[in-house]
């Protein structure tokens, strides 16, 4: 195992991280050493790796909400040692590789490439002309593909590893502060705004560098009615992925992981995302994930699938379903 350099611990967030505003109350408070937290952190990291519970006993877990731009976030964040023991001990490297290779199929590259042939015909370039900013690559799951159809891809990442695989798979490594010198006509961030401790002031940084008619996509966990289940229920035993934990609170599951412990610092609704859209001079184009569909011509069999994906995707575009995905655009 890694060693942090330094004593990992945890900082208090005193304003909103969104929008520094102090117009905030506490509407959960519990401990991370005491049910339900511990058991949900048990049946989220429990799995990935090693917990060391020394490094929670008597951290208190509260979420606070902002009157002004309506997040919910957790006042207490993990310091930079202590994420580096959640990333590399609690998360293991071994674990996520196998999750991410699992993860490689047929089925997902279409679903991804579908989504970013919608999102490449919207800034109306050339794929070989598009320039995109993977915000947090991770394993790389999504900037492949882009990178596969053509567009040149700039990553960012925090280990060593992720940066090593990425140059692998021809993609532009840059380090978090090059991003504030470049724009891009794609700000692609899947799943990461909810995992940083200053949102308000990344999401500026990455508002700034997308070009003129360029795209700002948004994909966080959908928040539902997660106040409401907060104050009535209460945090959950289980966490989403874990075994059982998706048909133990069916319908809630993921409201309540848009906040999970040490992970999803921050829960945004569509009030919040309107606010960072209206303060960084972009407008929201959509609230639903569109996606090409590819048709399988060989058979019938897969001219019949071909057609059930499409009618998928008009139910989909008929309810305009909010799942915490958004698209906004620099005009």
């Amino acid at each position: 195992m890694l060693q942090p350099t330094a004593t990992p611990g945890f900082t208090s967030r005193s304003a909103c991280p969104v929008c520094a505003g102090t117009d905030t109350h506490r509407i959960y408070t519990a401990r991370y050493d005491e049910d339900p937290v511990r058991a949900l952190v048990q049946s989220n990291f429990g799995r990935q790796g090693v917990i060391d519970w020394s490094l929670l006993a008597g951290v208190p877990f509260e979420v606070d909400k902002c009157a002004t731009c309506d997040l919910l976030f957790q006042v207490q964040t993990p310091n930079d040692a202590m994420l580096e023991v959640i990333y590399t001990q609690m998360i293991s490297p071994g674990f996520l590789d196998e999750y991410e290779r699992g993860l490689l199929t047929l089925d997902e590259f279409h679903r991804i490439a579908g989504e970013f042939t919608v999102l490449f015909e919207r800034i109306g370039k050339h794929p070989a002309d598009i320039t995109m900013l993977d915000f947090g690559v991770g394993q790389g799951r999504w900037a492949r593909v882009a990178r596969g159809m053509g567009a040149t891809v700039y990553v960012t990442e925090i280990g060593d590893d992720k940066k090593q695989l990425a140059r692998t798979l021809g993609l532009e490594v840059i380090e978090d502060e090059d991003v504030d010198r470049m724009t891009f006509d794609l700000v692609h961030t899947e799943q990461v705004l909810e995992h940083l401790v200053h949102p308000g002031r990344d999401f500026a940084r990455l508002a700034r560098a997308v070009a003129a008619g360029g795209l700002f996509k948004a994909a966080i966990p959908y928040r539902g009615k997660l106040e409401q289940l907060l104050k009535s229920k209460g945090l959950p035993t289980e966490a989403m992925f874990a075994s059982g934990g998706a048909k133990a609170i069916p319908g809630e599951v993921e409201a309540f992981a848009s906040i999970q412990p040490l992970e999803h610092l921050n829960a945004f609704s569509e009030k919040t995302i309107d606010w960072l859209a209206a303060h960084n001079g972009l407008r929201k184009v959509s609230e639903v994930r569109r996606r090409s569909i590819s048709v399988q011509t060989g058979d019938a069999q897969g001219l019949v699938r071909g057609a059930k994906k499409v009618g998928i995707e008009l139910v989909k575009a008929a309810m305009k379903p909010k799942i915490g995905y958004h698209v906004l655009e620099r005009a």
